[in-house]
């Protein structure tokens, strides 16, 4: 209740307030106890010109409805040779970076997550970067040897 009323008044969810520190100790040991919404790779793009939008609206609720019963793979994004797992401390932040991603790539695509601890999740994939809000007006990028050489 009190962290939702500092949000409100701040505009700064928990993490967001540990990151905007900038002290790298502070944050990494803050992640090793907050979980992250790390999202779902999707299973397909749909071009939005091709469909009405209650066509699309089906087609993302049935695939929706699909992937709740399919094992988790996190979307592990490519960019400039560096493979990056986008990570959130919210779910308002995971739309905004779903709607960028949208309108960048001119398709939709039905974008569900799972909310893990970092150090769960980094050892097993092959990644250089956690992106920690993408696309939002304030993000970090974190590297990979520093969450796993403090965990």
């Amino acid at each position: 209740m009190l962290a939702t009323l500092i949000e409100l008044v701040t505009g700064r969810d928990d993490l967001e307030r540990v990151a905007y520190r900038e002290d790298l100790r502070l944050l990494n040991g803050y992640l090793k106890t907050r979980r992250l919404l790390i999202p779902r790779e999707p299973r397909r793009f749909l071009n939005a010109a091709s469909f009405t939008s209650e066509e699309l609206l089906e087609l993302v609720r049935v695939e929706s409805e699909e992937l709740a019963g399919d094992p988790f793979v996190p979307w592990v994004l490519e960019a400039e040779g560096k493979r990056r797992l986008p990570a959130f401390s919210s779910q308002k932040k995971m739309a905004i970076f779903s709607g960028a991603i949208s309108k960048r790539m001119g398709k939709v695509f039905s974008l569900g997550g799972a909310e893990i601890l970092l150090k769960d999740l980094v050892e097993s994939l092959d990644i250089d970067f956690i992106d920690l809000n993408p696309l939002c007006p304030k993000n970090w990028e974190i590297g990979v040897g520093v969450i796993r050489g403090g965990a």
